[in-house]
């Protein structure tokens, strides 16, 4: 799996999500990509994901004003589980 089908799976899942409504106020697509690089190099390095990492990332672009992570912790949570099985899907691509 090449970096840039990591990088569109994570725009799909994010986008799906939607966290900050953005999207449903008509926002373009790629509204989410500076985040979406960020989680993308997570998904391509070691680390597990956890939510406290994409809460992390989230709160990092949204300079803490983000109340996603708050109101929502179930996405959240429902984020990094998806991160992490693509994490694992892309190792195990690669060996």
């Amino acid at each position: 799996m090449s970096d840039d089908q990591v990088a569109a799976a994570v725009r799909v899942l994010i986008n799906q999500y939607d966290p900050e409504g953005l999207l449903g106020m008509g926002a373009p697509e790629d509204e989410y990509d500076p985040e979406v690089r960020d989680l993308t190099a997570l998904v391509c390095g070691e680390e597990e994901i956890t939510a406290d990492t994409v809460g992390s990332v989230w709160n990092r672009w949204f300079n803490e004003v983000s109340e996603w992570c708050a109101r929502r912790p179930e996405q959240v949570s429902e984020v990094a589980a998806a991160l992490e099985r693509l994490r694992v899907q892309r190792q195990r691509s690669e060996r």
